[in-house]
């Protein structure tokens, strides 16, 4: 498993990035003009810096795969008071190369995920591969792809 960790990380950089909340605000107020739907300033953010990455590398960046949580859904299956991580991962559709596009397709992926039967399909069919998985003696390996960006913010 190690090996396999090592080998996907061959080339990858770590990045430092810092913002103002100023320079939030600006890029929120900017990419949010559109007026499609209410985004919010990770989704403004995460757009931002698609189309940086899309700038600099030969292969465009697709999809985003947010790990967001459903702590806050409405279903009878979502408890409030259970400890531990409601988290689930949100893919979006294929991504346009626009800002505003990104930004309304990471929202539309989360608005959408938070739907209670769309997230009960979702953690039944993820429940039911991780436990298949260990049972089988195998173990989850979450390969990155060179056109995915993973994010994982809670603010989604």
């Amino acid at each position: 498993m190690g090996a396999k960790f090592v080998e996907a990380k061959k080339g990858v950089e770590i990045l430092h990035w810092r913002f103002t909340g100023k320079e939030l605000g600006r890029l929120h107020a900017t990419i949010s003009s559109s007026g499609q739907q209410a985004l919010t300033i990770q989704d403004c953010l995460t757009a931002y810096i698609v189309t940086i990455l899309n700038r600099c590398q030969e292969k465009p960046i697709r999809m985003v795969t947010n790990m967001g949580s459903y702590r806050r859904v409405k279903a009878p299956f979502v408890e409030e008071n259970v400890a531990g991580n409601a988290i689930q991962t949100i893919v979006t559709e294929q991504l346009p190369l626009d800002m505003v596009g990104i930004a309304n397709a990471v929202r539309t992926s989360i608005i959408q995920s938070r739907d209670p039967q769309e997230l009960e399909n979702w953690l039944s069919t993820a429940t039911d591969r991780m436990l298949s998985t260990i049972n089988s003696g195998k173990s989850l390996f979450f390969k990155s792809s060179d056109d995915v960006i993973n994010v994982n913010a809670t603010s989604s």
